[in-house]
């Protein structure tokens, strides 16, 4: 008997999860619970009267390194999965990318102390002193390569940046990053799960800027017509025309088609190790049983607060 997999939440995390259960060489049952009446969770998109997408979430993906052109090879496969009969020419006309070109990829600024600062550019641009920072950021540079390697196994990123870069760099430019692509605090998020190029490259060659300028911490990328446009028209980011949520919706119907049963509406209150060996996750009035759980949402999140242990 085929084993049954609880995936909790049915968010970007959750349905990613259920697809790779569906893809394994054995695949197991599939059950996914969500507890409001819709999937995507932080990917939103509404359409206006006028037609117009606004991103409630999200705005975009960025293609960079693996893990970027593995999400760009996956919404193409999601698309073919769900018998969508489009080539990767086809998929063009959805997915609207930010080339490297484009001014909003070549212009990004600041917003310190009440006004905007333009992030410099180019040699020039690092050479001499640029608002807010009160030194050109070539210092900032060379500093970094003089910096012995860590020791730790993993640091904030703003400890990180701070001990590589400076307190200004850190405190500036790396929290306004994480604040804008992981919506979190540079001095609560990780380093080796949020940068791992970064670590990898100061724990190879002792350096961030040396080991990324070597290779340092790149592993192999999938590869297809639209990954090798992607990286010939240096995408800054892409979304898709009808919004970033067709992402989650075309997961929804691959794992519909693939006997995936999902389960919305109906937030997950309890969960208990039953002395057999399963799981039981009650739903209000009902309850499931299972031989693993994948639980994508935090503990805190399971409507009762409750995790038991059943067996002794």
């Amino acid at each position: 008997m085929a084993r049954t997999v609880i995936v909790l939440g049915g968010g970007i995390s959750g349905l990613a999860a259920s697809y790779h259960l569906t893809r394994s060489p054995s695949p197991p049952k599939v059950i996914l619970v969500e507890g409001s009446k819709r999937l995507g969770g932080w990917i939103r998109s509404v359409r206006g009267s006028d037609g117009a997408i606004f991103e409630l979430g999200p705005r975009g993906i960025r293609p960079a390194g693996a893990l970027g052109a593995r999400t760009l090879l996956l919404f193409l496969l999601f698309l073919r999965a769900c018998g969508e009969q489009v080539s990767e020419l086809g998929l063009e006309s959805e997915v609207l990318p930010v080339r490297g070109d484009h001014p909003a990829a070549q212009n990004r600024f600041l917003y310190v102390g009440g006004a905007l600062h333009p992030l410099p550019s180019g040699l020039r641009g690092l050479l001499r002193p640029s608002p807010p920072f009160s030194k050109p950021l070539f210092w900032a540079g060379l500093r970094e390569l003089t910096k012995p390697r860590g020791k730790e196994p993993d640091e904030t990123v703003h400890s990180f940046a701070q001990r590589r870069l400076g307190p200004e760099v850190a405190s500036l430019a790396m929290d306004s990053l994480c604040r804008g692509v992981f919506a979190g605090n540079s001095q609560e998020l990780s380093i080796r799960s949020c940068f791992p190029s970064l670590f990898q490259a100061e724990q190879t060659h002792g350096s961030m800027l040396l080991g990324l300028l070597l290779g340092a911490g790149q592993t192999p990328q999938p590869n297809s017509s639209l990954i090798r446009q992607a990286r010939a028209e240096r995408w800054s980011q892409w979304s898709l025309r009808g919004g970033l949520e067709m992402l989650p919706q075309a997961l929804h119907n691959y794992l519909t088609s693939k006997g995936v049963t999902i389960l919305s509406g109906q937030p997950a209150c309890g969960l208990s190790l039953q002395p057999e060996g399963h799981w039981k996750v009650s739903l209000g009035d009902s309850s499931l049983e299972a031989d693993h759980i994948i639980s994508t949402i935090p503990a805190s999140g399971i409507g009762g607060r409750r995790v038991e242990t059943g067996a002794q």
